[in-house]
């Protein structure tokens, strides 16, 4: 089983990118809005505005899209779907993934009967 992490810079792209995964057969994926380290420490902490110049100026928001993969064939399939919806865009700095093994997993809470 393997954690696909993925960073999405293009707002644009997450209602396809998630479609293209239930698609895939992947229906327990989790997304979460995050926010760049030097976005948020240059506008919360008024030491480091100066930091603003090397960012794009406003608070850009991405979207983290995580979830487990146990099939390998629906993981490979994931993946390219990814590198391909973000090349599509022909622009570069769409984002980021990264693929990690899982050596455990397991339901929380009250089993249901």
């Amino acid at each position: 089983m393997h954690l696909i992490i993925a960073v999405i810079n293009n707002e644009e792209l997450l209602d396809e990118l998630i479609t293209g995964w239930i698609d895939l057969g992947i229906t327990d994926a989790t997304v979460v809005e995050t926010t760049d380290f030097l976005q948020r420490i240059s506008h919360n902490v008024p030491i480091f505005a100066g930091f603003r110049s090397l960012t794009s100026g406003g608070m850009r928001h991405n979207h983290t899209v995580f979830t487990a993969v146990q099939d390998k064939d629906i993981l490979d399939a994931a993946i390219s779907y990814l590198e391909n919806i973000c090349s599509e865009t022909s622009k570069p700095d769409q984002g980021i993934y990264y693929v990690l093994p899982l050596s455990r997993t397991g339901l929380l809470g009250k089993e249901e009967k």
